[in-house]
């Protein structure tokens, strides 16, 4: 059992709430270009960015969803070399994956991880070698429960964030909180001192 409560999902396929997919697309205002998910288990993503006019699509190792391209991410993002990348990936291969999707991008990534995700020595190392530009923090806990399951969601117990790596980037990271899903206001609390 994870930290969660939830049963561990073999291929690590967690939804994430709508809601949050929204506070970034909100938090974060316009992508240029196309934007991919290559890890888009039942299309979550994809379809509430298409919902916001945004041109998106999205990939997966497994056939989950009817409209995916099945193909690992890498794979998905070598093969289309989308503008950006806004995505739930494994969290045990998020540092591949960001590294892979910032190789193929030309915009930015975002990446929905647990805040925990800023710890560790070798991470604060290989924070300083990429973009990282914002981290977009949930005042409310997410609950995501295991993808292809009748599981509801139900509180969650894991503080996450959505960390974006821009292209182009220099200096800090700024820390912010994640806009209540349709009030327009963003709450830049200052920088994470990350990033160099």
């Amino acid at each position: 059992m994870r930290a969660s409560g939830y049963e561990r999902n073999a291929d690590d396929w967690y939804v994430e709430p709508a809601w949050a997919v929204d506070s970034l697309i909100e938090a974060e205002r316009k992508f240029v270009g196309t934007v991919l998910d290559p890890c888009c288990g039942g299309g979550n993503i994809v379809t509430r960015l298409e919902m916001a006019g945004i041109r998106a699509f999205g990939g997966d190792i497994k056939p989950r969803w009817s409209r995916a391209v099945i193909h690992s991410f890498d794979g998905s993002l070598e093969g289309y070399r989308p503008d950006s990348v806004v995505s739930n990936p494994p969290y045990n291969l998020a540092r591949e994956f960001i590294d892979c999707a910032l190789k193929h991008t030309t915009d930015r990534v975002c990446v929905l991880l647990r805040l925990a995700f800023l710890e560790g020595m070798k991470r604060r190392e290989w924070f300083g070698t990429v973009p990282l530009a914002r981290v977009w923090v949930s005042s409310r806990r997410m609950s995501m429960p295991p993808g292809g399951s009748d599981v509801p969601p139900k509180g969650g117990a894991i503080a996450y964030a959505w960390f974006v790596f821009e292209h182009g980037h220099r200096g800090p990271a700024q820390i912010g909180f994640l806009p209540d899903v349709g009030m327009g206001t963003i709450n830049t609390e200052g920088d994470l001192g990350l990033g160099e």
